[in-house]
């Protein structure tokens, strides 16, 4: 089973991109298309790290919004899909939405854009790992590749701890 943040992190990274259109079509365009992913999840009452590879596809909806769906697999067997949901407020740097795949339900996402990095609070219906809430940074170094960095209490008074770091990489073809 793939972690909370684990999936919603690369929705979020997609869908903080939505700009207005025209001028600022190619930074939302950076964000949309097919992409491949790997790196690592967390799962479980114990917290147990788990490797994973994942396919996405981002499209716009509209001109400040970006649809994500995909899905993650772990060790050929464990697979998780999901959607993520993003809308970039007017102002074009604050962000809202949702994600849907995660073991606990459709989780509320909020934050902001700063040039290549979004920073997202993730709020969760139901508690996870102690807490229902999680913070993930996704960042754009190129073009063409993405990182999406989850972290996350582990215990209601536990360590914070990074839950999922993906690698995305976007699919040519």
């Amino acid at each position: 089973m793939i972690a909370r943040g684990r999936i919603a992190v690369a929705g979020l990274v997609l869908g903080m991109a939505g700009s207005s259109e025209g001028a600022e079509a190619a930074p939302l365009d950076r964000f949309t298309g097919s992409f491949s992913a790997t790196g690592m999840v967390v799962e479980g009452p114990k917290a147990t790290s788990h490797r994973v590879t994942c396919n996405f596809s981002a499209t716009r909806q509209g001109s400040r919004a970006i649809l994500l769906r995909g899905t993650c697999r772990a060790y050929l067997i464990i697979s998780r899909t999901i959607t993520a949901s993003l809308v970039l407020a007017p102002n074009g740097n604050r962000v809202t939405g949702s994600y849907t795949g995660a073991r606990v339900g459709t989780a509320r996402l909020s934050g902001r854009m700063r040039g290549n990095a979004i920073d997202v609070a993730i709020t969760w219906p139901k508690p996870l790992y102690g807490d229902t809430r999680a913070d993930m940074r996704i960042v754009s170094p190129t073009p063409d590749q993405m990182r999406i960095v989850v972290t996350d209490r582990i215990g209601a008074s536990g360590p914070v701890r990074t839950t999922t770091d993906l690698t995305l990489s976007r699919r040519r073809s």
